[in-house]
Parts: C-alpha cells; sequence; structure tokens
C-alpha cells in the first residue's frame, strides 16, 4: 500500500519500485499516509541521491534503501531488505553496530566511522567488508529521536587493495635483500606471508633430482589437496594452475626457460576468489619467483666462479714432494674462493738438498693470485740455478719491482741439506720457521730482512743445524694473526700447541692438527703450511 507523496518521491529508481511493492501497513511503520513528515523528508532525500543511503524507522528499525546502498546488501539480502527490521537483515554483524544504532538513538549524537571492517554474510560466504559511514538521528514531527539515516560508502577494495599491495611491497624488499641464500629466501617467504590476512597458506617446492620436494610452508605441514601430478605439469608446463581455491604457479623462470620449483597459494577465504584475488596471489608468486630465480643464478655463478678458481689454485700450487718426511696443506679462509695470494713450494735440488718457499703477497683474489704464482715460478727458477736463499730473494726482489702488485709480498727462502742436517734460510719479512721436538721449540729469528722491493740492500742469510726427529715448521700468517691480538700471542700459541701435539703424536700429524686446533673457529685468511720431518 503506498499513497500519492510516497509514489513520486520513490519513483524512476529500482529500489523505489520494490519499496512501493511493500506493504508497510504490515510493518510497524505503518502505511505511508501516516508517516510523519520529517521521515517523508528522509525518504524523498534517500531516493533522490545516488549516494548510497538507508533509513531505519520506529521500534523495529524497518529499513528503506535507495540504488546506491542496494550493492552493500550483496547477492542474498536484497530484495528482502526491504521493509525488514535492521536487526534481522544484519544479524551477523549486529554485535558491532546495534551499539551505535543505541547510541544515536539514545543521546542524538551522530557517529563516524572510517574503513570499518564488518565481516558481513550477504553473498553466500562469512565476507570481509570494510565501509565509511555516518549514522544520524531522524526526530518525528514532536522532535522525538525514533530512526537513523545512514549515509555510506564501501571502502573494502581500497582496503583490501592497499593491504595487498603493502604485503606485494614487504614480501619484494625482503626477498631483495637476501637473494644468495635459497634457504633465507624460503624463511623469508612464509614469514612474511604467513603474516598476511591475504594469504591463507603458502606451500613451497623445490625441483630437485628426486622430484618435486615440499621446501618451506606457512604451516606447519604442506596441504596434499594439490595432486602431485597437478604439481608436476605446473612445473614441467610452465602454467598456472587453479585448483579450488588455489593458485598453482611454477617458480624461477629463468632465461633458459628452467624451473626451480612450484609454489602454492590461497587467497583470504573472506574475499571473494574473483579477478583481483587472482591477480594477486599471481604477483606473489612472480615476486617469489623472480627472487629465486635471482638466487639461483647467483649461486650457479659463484660456483661456476669457484671452479675456475679451485682449479686455477690446483695449477698453480705445487704437488706434494714424493720425498718422505715432507708434509704440505693449503686452507683458503672460510666462506672464500679457494685461491689467493699464499703459496708455498719444495724444490728437489738433488744430493739430498731442498729449496723451501713460503710466501704471502698482499691481498685476496684472482689478481693475488695470479702475483703469486709469478713469484712461486720465479722462485722456483732461482733455486734450479743452485742459489742460495738470500740470493734467491735477492732475485725476487729484482723481479718484484717489475711486477705490479708484488711489492711488499713477504717470502721464506731455505735450502735443507739432509746429509749434512742444516737448514739455510733468509726471511723477508716472513715469520720465522719452528723447530719442534718432543721435548722443545725453537724460533729460528736470524736472516731476517724486509718484504720484497723495499730495499736494494744484501739479503741476511743464517744457518740451523738440525737433529733427528726435529720437525720444521713453515707457514704464512694466517695461522697465528688474529684480529685485535699481538702476533706474539699468536705465535707463542702456535709454539704451545706444537710442542703439546708432538710429544703426544708422531711428527706427520703436525699439520692437520695444528690446523684443527689454531683455526678452530674458521680460518680468517688463507694458510699456507709446510712442514719437514728430518729422518
Amino acid at each position: 500500500m503506498s499513497s500519492d507523496w510516497f509514489d513520486l518521491a520513490t519513483q524512476g529508481t529500482e529500489s523505489g519500485e520494490l519499496a512501493r511493492s511493500i506493504d508497510w501497513s504490515a510493518t510497524s511503520l505503518g502505511s505511508p499516509d501516516t508517516w510523519p513528515k520529517t521521515l517523508r523528508a528522509a525518504v524523498r532525500l534517500c531516493f533522490s541521491t545516488r549516494f548510497p543511503i538507508f533509513i531505519a524507522w520506529g521500534p523495529d528499525l524497518v529499513m528503506l534503501y535507495n540504488d546506491g546502498y542496494r550493492p552493500m546488501l550483496g547477492q542474498d539480502k536484497h530484495p528482502g531488505a526491504m521493509g525488514a527490521p535492521a536487526a534481522e537483515v544484519w544479524a551477523e554483524i549486529w554485535d558491532d553496530i546495534e551499539p551505535l544504532f543505541a547510541g544515536v538513538l539514545e543521546t542524538g549524537e551522530p557517529t563516524w566511522s572510517q574503513d570499518q571492517t564488518l565481516i558481513m554474510n550477504r553473498s553466500g560466504f562469512d565476507e570481509e567488508t570494510a565501509f565509511t559511514f555516518s549514522y544520524s538521528p531522524l526526530r518525528d514531527d514532536e522532535g522525538v529521536i525514533r530512526g537513523v539515516l545512514d549515509v555510506a560508502t564501501e571502502t573494502t577494495d581500497h582496503v583490501v587493495d592497499a593491504r595487498r599491495l603493502q604485503t606485494l611491497g614487504t614480501l619484494t624488499a625482503t626477498l631483495q635483500r637476501l637473494q644468495g641464500d635459497v634457504d633465507e629466501l624460503a624463511a623469508a617467504t612464509v614469514g612474511v606471508l604467513g603474516r598476511s590476512v591475504d594469504v591463507t597458506r603458502a606451500d613451497l617446492y623445490l625441483d630437485t633430482s628426486a622430484g618435486l620436494v615440499p621446501f618451506a610452508s606457512t604451516h606447519e605441514r604442506h596441504d596434499e589437496s594439490v595432486p602431485s601430478q597437478v604439481l608436476r605439469e605446473v612445473a614441467d608446463e610452465r602454467r598456472l594452475e587453479h585448483v579450488g581455491p588455489a593458485l598453482v604457479a611454477p617458480l624461477a623462470a629463468s632465461r633458459d626457460r628452467s624451473v626451480a620449483g612450484v609454489i602454492v597459494l590461497e587467497g583470504n577465504p573472506r574475499r571473494p576468489d574473483d579477478e583481483d584475488q587472482r591477480s594477486f596471489l599471481q604477483l606473489v608468486a612472480s615476486a617469489v619467483g623472480t627472487a629465486l630465480s635471482s638466487t639461483l643464478a647467483q649461486i650457479r655463478q659463484v660456483d661456476e666462479l669457484r671452479n675456475v678458481a679451485n682449479a686455477l689454485q690446483d695449477a698453480m700450487l705445487p704437488d706434494d714432494p714424493t720425498a718422505p718426511g715432507w708434509h704440505t696443506r693449503y686452507r683458503p679462509a672460510d666462506d672464500s674462493l679457494l685461491i689467493g695470494g699464499d703459496w708455498y713450494d719444495v724444490v728437489d735440488l738433488s744430493g739430498g738438498r731442498f729449496g723451501l718457499v713460503v710466501g704471502d703477497c698482499v691481498g685476496k683474489g684472482l689478481r693475488a693470485a695470479a702475483v703469486m704464482g709469478q713469484l712461486r715460478s720465479a722462485s722456483r727458477a732461482l733455486l734450479l740455478e743452485n742459489l742460495g736463499p738470500a740470493a734467491t730473494l735477492e732475485g725476487l726482489d729484482r723481479f718484484a719491482r717489475t711486477l705490479p702488485g708484488a711489492e711488499l709480498a713477504t717470502v721464506l727462502c731455505a735450502i735443507v741439506d739432509e746429509n749434512a742436517r742444516t737448514l739455510t734460510y733468509s726471511a723477508a719479512g716472513h715469520l720465522p720457521p719452528l723447530v719442534v721436538n718432543k721435548a722443545e721449540t725453537c724460533w729460528l729469528n736470524e736472516g731476517r730482512g724486509t718484504p720484497l722491493a723495499l730495499s736494494t740492500a744484501p739479503r741476511p742469510e743464517a744457518t740451523a743445524a738440525l737433529d733427528s726427529g726435529d720437525a720444521v715448521v713453515l707457514y704464512t700468517d694466517g695461522l697465528v694473526e688474529r684480529r685485535g691480538e699481538h702476533l706474539s700471542e699468536g705465535l707463542r700459541r702456535l709454539a704451545d700447541a706444537a710442542l703439546a701435539i708432538r710429544e703426544e703424536r708422531p711428527a706427520s700429524d703436525l699439520p692437520d692438527a695444528l690446523l684443527a686446533e689454531l683455526l678452530a673457529d674458521g680460518a680468517q685468511d688463507d694458510v699456507a703450511l709446510l712442514l719437514y720431518e728430518v729422518p
């Protein structure tokens, strides 16, 4: 039942046509002919604007609304909401909004809510929504508050889009900082996504020789609802697949089109599984895939460089001496390429004589290794000319002045005469040899001079007698030097360790035992170690 004023106020809109079809006399509002002037004015305003408005009037807060408000009712609440009590229409959120109605009805003060989150069930599922709205009092002709005017706008898309962008930004920034380690990248991925409202689940699978294996997840266990065959097809065919609410996407599609794994993502179940949500999940998969692709490429590059460096180092370092009593070790700095400026050499000069060289170039990496290789070759050539240690170092001085990067290199050159049981040596700024037996240690501190290329003065030389059972230890500074510690502490530590080991074990055990004890916390610098055991 309607009236002329009501027909005129509601004409021209679909919601107005619905309002005219309602038997208002069957509601607590009664026939529109009996409505007070203030309610009639509110109705005219409601149906004359496209801005979302609904009116709740009377003891039951019976609803009227316009076309602008209708989308907020979803698929299920319209058209039944027209003429129905607000508490029935919005039963699932009544605990949230009833205090607002009560406040307006009791005090007459309007409300203001911005981006208010409400979990509605308006389209067959519990849906996260957001609204900016204001409830204002509506009075009857006597000035008594009888109803509420709601002027609202839905901001769900704005709120959800902003939150999704924040998740993508955080994820991208985090993964960019961690590129280089697959384990850290995976942990960071599930860490960021596990805190996101818009990602219910994220499961990462890594493609290995054993197949696709679970690698990381936002949950304790990987979800098994996606068949393994689908995971395999997504990886092999490099395509997206939707399995129920889950997006299955390939990861790390690189230049050679290889795939390193698969990610399974589920979005927010309180948001529609629509194009927006799927696009968001695809962007997440793309961000993870890009980071993983970059990480794996970087790992491959490092591995390739390491292999090249190792091959170069192997070519530069000499073969171990075949004569008994000689032991050599080379240990690079931890977490570095197996290459650097430290070296050793043992040259068989025949007749029971052997030339020994231990050296250390300034710097690390390929450039230091290249300088080291040239100095090693030059020192071997000089020793093969039957020059003594001092003369060999003087020749290296002249050579170093022509070789950029060789300046300040430290070298210890020695000749062992097994028949005479002597060690003749000269040091160019290098640390002194250590002689150790079961009873004592002795430093060979004579024959010392400056590092290469610093002086043209003749090099000093010294000779020490060796006894049966003595072990001569030549080494580079990485074995004894520590940051923030005086070098004398490192030398004392070497002597104490060598004596303790030699008292209990044969001299052949010294190299490995010294490295294990003195570098228990890792090598901070390259270490070359050469040991001669007097027969």
